[in-house]
C-alpha cells in the first residue's frame, strides 16, 4: 500500500469517526470516554505482544541477568574516565534567506572527570537553494513557477537535513572519541544509525567506521516513534529486556527496493547491531548497539543510573544534555545574529525575524 492510499485510508476513517462537539466543548464531549476504549483495545493488543514476546526467549531476558558478568568492567571503566557521553543542539537556529539557509549545530563531550568542562564543538553551515546564476525561466509565470517548486521543495527538505546536520556533528565527535584510545566508549542520545544518516552517502561512511569500531552505545530516550518499539515497551515487566536481533533486517526492510543501495549498505556493514527496549521501574528506554557490548551497556546503565524514577538512562548522558542546553541557545543565537546585521540594515530586520517576536 502506498503513502497516499494509507493516508487515503485514515482519513476516510476519521471521516466517519467524526462528530461535531462544539457545543459540548467544555466537557470534551466523549472524548474521555473515547479514549476508555482505546486504552482497553490498546491492552489487548499489549496482552497478544507479550505472549509473542514470552515465546522469544532468546530477546527475553532480565537486565541484571545480562548485566551481571560486566558490572566490573562498566565501573572500571568509568573510573578510569573511558566512558563519554555525546549530546548536540541548536547553536544558531535556522535564518532563511531566499537563495540559502544558515544554521550551526553545537555538541557537547562529557566524561566523569569532565562535568565541569566539558569538550565543545560547534559546526556552522550554509545551504544554498538558489544562486543568482540559476536559470529560472525568460517568462514572467514560468520564473515564478520554476522558483517556487525550487524554494519548497527546499523548506520541505529543511527539517530534515538540519535534524541530520546535527546528528552526523554528534556522531563525528564520537568518532573522534573512539579514535583517541581503544578502550574509549562513547555513549550517544539516541540511535547510532538514524534514518537521516542512512539516506546520505557521506554519513553513511562515518556510520560505518562507528559501527567498525564496536563500542558506541546509543540510548533512545522517546521510542514513540517507533510504534514496534514502543508496543514492546508496554508490554515489558519492570525489569526486563527484549533484544531485536534481526533489527539490521527491520532497517533493510523498511527503505525497501526504491532504495535498493541502502538497504544493502545496512546488510554489509550492521548485522551485528541490535536494538533492545529495556523497563528499570515503569516506562520503557532503548539500547542501539552491537550485540557484543549490550551487557556493557546494560551494566553502565546500572552503574551510572541517572536515578530520577522512570528516568532511566546513564547519568553521563543527563549531564551531557543539561551542559549542551546551558551552553547552546539556537533561538537567542539566532536573534542576536539578525539585531547585529540589521543595525547596519534595519530593513531586512522585518524579514529575517520571527513574527511572533514582533507582538
Amino acid at each position: 500500500m502506498t503513502t497516499r492510499e494509507s493516508t487515503g485510508r485514515y482519513f476516510a476513517d476519521a471521516l466517519a469517526g467524526r462528530q461535531d462537539i462544539t457545543n459540548k466543548y467544555e466537557v470534551l464531549g466523549d472524548i474521555p470516554d473515547l479514549v476508555g476504549i482505546s486504552t482497553q483495545n490498546e491492552d489487548e493488543l499489549v496482552n497478544k505482544i507479550r505472549d509473542l514476546i514470552d515465546a522469544q526467549t532468546r530477546g527475553l531476558d532480565a537486565i541484571t541477568t545480562v548485566a551481571t558478568p560486566s558490572a566490573t568492567t562498566a565501573e572500571n571503566l568509568y573510573q578510569s574516565n573511558q566512558i563519554a557521553a555525546v549530546d548536540g543542539t541548536d547553536a544558531v537556529s535556522t535564518i532563511r534567506f531566499a537563495s540559502d539557509t544558515i544554521y550551526a549545530a553545537g555538541v557537547i563531550l562529557v566524561t566523569h572527570k569532565t562535568h565541569h568542562k566539558p569538550r565543545a564543538h560547534v559546526a556552522r553551515t550554509r545551504a544554498v537553494h538558489l544562486t543568482p546564476a540559476h536559470d529560472i525561466g525568460t517568462s514572467w509565470f514560468q520564473a515564478i513557477k520554476n522558483w517556487e517548486s525550487y524554494l519548497r521543495g527546499a523548506r520541505q527538505e529543511e527539517h530534515s537535513w538540519i535534524n541530520t546536520f546535527r546528528e552526523y556533528e554528534e556522531r563525528e565527535v564520537a568518532f573522534e572519541w573512539l579514535q583517541e584510545d581503544d578502550s574509549h566508549i562513547v555513549l550517544i542520545d539516541g540511535p547510532i544509525l538514524t534514518q537521516n544518516l542512512l539516506t546520505q552517502d557521506r554519513a553513511r561512511e562515518l556510520l560505518q567506521h562507528v559501527v567498525d569500531k564496536g563500542r558506541a552505545i546509543g540510548f533512545i530516550k522517546d521510542l514513540s516513534a517507533n510504534p514496534l518499539l514502543s508496543a514492546i515497551g508496554l508490554a515489558l515487566r519492570s525489569g526486563e529486556i527484549f533484544a531485536v536481533h534481526n533489527w539490521s533486517t527491520i532497517l533493510s526492510e523498511r527503505f525497501g527496493h526504491r532504495q535498493q543501495n541502502i538497504s544493502q549498505w545496512i546488510t554489509d556493514n550492521t548485522d551485528n547491531v541490535i536494538r533492545v527496549v529495556y523497563k528499570v521501574n515503569r516506562k520503557a528506554f532503548g539500547i542501539e548497539c552491537v550485540a557484543d557490548h549490550l551487557p556493557l551497556a546494560l551494566a553502565i546503565l546500572q552503574f551510572d543510573n541517572s536515578g530520577t524514577m522512570d528516568h532511566d538512562i546513564p547519568m553521563l548522558l543527563q549531564i551531557a544534555d543539561q551542559h549542551v542546553r546551558a551552553m547552546f541557545n539556537g533561538g537567542r543565537a539566532r536573534d542576536e545574529v539578525i539585531a547585529r546585521f540589521s543595525a547596519k540594515d534595519p530593513n531586512r530586520f522585518l524579514a529575517l525575524t520571527n513574527e511572533r517576536s514582533l507582538r
